[in-house]
């Protein structure tokens, strides 16, 4: 029964990539692989720029709306 399964997930997998390469244009195929699962579950290895944001004792943060809704959709939301 597993080799059923197995069988199945990948011919699920192969419709998923002609999908998708329907879907994408042509001249962006060579990216498609960085969206696999496989790519997504793990982290991007550290580089000589990444640092920390430090901010100054002094700053405080502004606390305001995203944006400004209506009377009316204030209330829907």
């Amino acid at each position: 029964m597993e080799e059923w399964n197995i069988w199945n997930e990948e011919e699920e997998v192969e419709k998923l990539e002609e999908e998708v390469k329907e879907l994408v244009l042509e001249c962006c195929h060579k990216w498609i692989y960085m969206f696999e699962k496989k790519q997504l579950e793990r982290m991007p290895t550290r580089k000589l720029w990444d640092h920390a944001i430090e901010m100054k004792e002094e700053f405080v943060p502004i606390k305001e709306k995203v944006y400004p809704l209506l009377r009316e959709e204030r209330e829907e939301v």
